[in-house]
């Protein structure tokens, strides 16, 4: 059997580039690591509630998502940055619940927006793939991101 991939071996790993490849100053978001970490056929899902107060879904291939962010992020210094992880495992998929908070620079800097990546994974034997995402950021009447996130046990089976 061949060995764990260096780079995506763990889900530490993974989860260290997921969240750097989407972060930095205008322009300056690592779209090649991205494509590294998602399965070529990965779903990308933004929720939320519009202008108009309506809750929508959006839903992305990898390169509708790399296109959206690109129009998102320009001109935006925007660091997503993990809060707190929980993790169940069964075999070789694993559900993770991570919180994050989105900054204007990677420490400290203004606060953006705080929410909840929903991930979905599956290890081919040799490394992770994010296979579906779907996220949601905190407003009026949802509960704190993080502490709902800690208050989730970790299960590895």
């Amino acid at each position: 059997m061949a060995g764990r991939d260096p780079e995506f071996g763990s889900l530490d790993a993974l989860f260290t580039t997921l969240y750097a490849s989407i972060s930095g100053p205008p322009g300056g978001q690592d779209f090649a690591a991205a494509q590294r970490v998602f399965h070529p056929d990965s779903r990308h899902v933004r929720t939320g509630v519009d202008k108009a107060g309506r809750l929508f879904l959006d839903s992305f291939s990898l390169e509708a998502f790399e296109a959206d962010a690109r129009t998102r992020l320009a001109g935006l210094h925007f660091h997503e940055i993990e809060t707190v992880r929980r993790v169940i495992r069964f075999a070789s998929i694993a559900q993770v619940f991570s919180a994050y908070e989105a900054r204007t620079a990677p420490e400290g800097g203004t606060l953006l927006k705080r929410g909840i990546n929903f991930i979905h994974l599956h290890d081919d034997g040799t490394r992770w793939w994010l296979v579906h995402i779907i996220w949601d950021d905190e407003r009026a009447g949802t509960a704190d991101p993080q502490r709902l996130v800690e208050s989730l046990p970790e299960i590895q089976a």
